[in-house]
């Protein structure tokens, strides 16, 4: 629902509302301005370009990530606080994050493994949210991630796939990112969101994605065929994120499976079902073969 903070209803602003500070980004859909509004309070203010708001596809994504970003409310979600969908009044007004994306802090130096641990738990939190509200991301990846203080954000709505708008691309997300199944033109699923999330997290442990390749072809080749390469993990955690990255998504693990995990990574798995007493001694040696 539309912010209130008790100085400004959020709900009943306007674009004219917020004043233009200065150009963040320039996307091939929006412009992303820093922005103040009415109460001194500094957004990100998306405005779609006037190709999105004349296309009828393009502009029917735009109202969706409106619609999703004002509605949704989760802790590690960016939070939407006034927008207006269609015409030419279109925008977004979303929080603003001073310390920039996940992107930018990786770009820079790897995590340290413990606050990559809490990025992890954090983002796969939200991402089961959304699939809660039956809601697939698409376009899980570290420039969608935004951090204040020792939280991690998503964001980005705008290709997210929903019970309202089933296909809003026929492919939507990053390549480095994308499950195998979308290559092979499968549509997305939770599955192909928890690759991408697995994706992230084998970056955000190792310092690395787990494919690197020059090309779309290659990038493609890798996701189908190749396996990630060996980690220097703790082994349960090495392998949980193998489950969480398997090319067949019947078979790969789910997040909260692979957050058991991360949580306590050198822990042995639970037995599975109590084993007989071995026999023992000369026992052993004479056991009759039933």
């Amino acid at each position: 629902m539309p912010l209130n903070d008790g100085n400004i209803d959020y709900s009943r602003l306007t674009r004219k509302d917020f004043r233009l500070e200065m150009l963040l980004g320039l996307g091939q859909t929006a412009q992303v301005y820093l922005a103040k509004a009415p109460n001194g309070v500094n957004v990100a203010l998306k405005i779609p370009r006037r190709e999105v708001r004349e296309n009828p596809q393009m502009r029917e994504r735009f109202a969706q990530e409106v619609s999703l970003s004002i509605s949704l409310v989760h802790p590690h979600l960016v939070r939407g606080l006034a927008g207006r969908p269609t015409g030419d009044g279109a925008f977004l007004a979303l929080e603003y994050f001073p310390e920039g994306s996940l992107e930018d802090r990786i770009s820079k130096a790897p995590l340290a493994f413990p606050d990559a641990v809490r990025g992890l738990q954090q983002i796969g939190q939200v991402v089961l949210f959304l699939h809660q509200r039956g809601i697939i991301h698409q376009d899980i990846k570290p420039s969608n991630i935004y951090l204040k203080g020792p939280d991690f954000k998503l964001g980005d709505l705008g290709v997210a796939k929903s019970r309202s708008n089933p296909r809003p691309l026929e492919r939507a997300g990053s390549p480095f990112y994308m499950a195998p199944e979308l290559f092979a033109g499968e549509e997305a699923t939770e599955a192909s969101d928890t690759y991408s999330f697995g994706v992230l997290a084998y970056e955000l442990l190792t310092g690395k994605r787990p494919f690197r390749a020059e090309t779309l072809d290659d990038v493609t080749h890798a996701h189908l065929h190749l396996a990630p390469p060996p980690t220097s993990l703790p082994r349960r955690l090495d392998q949980a994120l193998r489950n969480l990255l398997s090319k067949d998504p019947k078979q790969r693990w789910s997040i909260p499976q692979f957050l058991q995990v991360l949580a306590s990574p050198d822990q042995p798995p639970p037995a599975q079902s109590e084993e007989k007493e071995k026999p023992k001694g000369l026992r052993a040696l004479f056991r009759r073969r039933s």
